[in-house]
């Protein structure tokens, strides 16, 4: 099944959606991408996390939220080329 492509900000957008649901994360204050070479590591995608601000939240409950959103997301979407 072909992913849909979307801009990163879009992306960023879903991300901080997903990651802002979980579990002591709700305060997260931004996920931001960047391009990368599709490979295993990355589920095949063109983009991976490349920061995160956790605001308030706490750190251990973030990195492991944006973990498993990114690897659904990157399942599902790639990111419109950008400069």
């Amino acid at each position: 099944m072909p992913r849909a492509l979307k801009s990163a900000e879009e992306i960023e957008a879903l991300l901080l959606e997903d990651v802002r649901q979980q579990r002591h994360c709700d305060k997260v204050e931004g996920i931001r991408i960047r391009r990368c070479p599709p490979d295993e590591d990355n589920n095949r995608a063109n983009w991976t996390v490349a920061s995160v601000d956790c605001g308030q939240a706490s750190r251990e409950f973030t990195s492991a939220a944006v973990v498993i959103a990114m690897d659904r997301l990157q399942r599902e979407v790639d990111a419109i080329p950008w400069e």
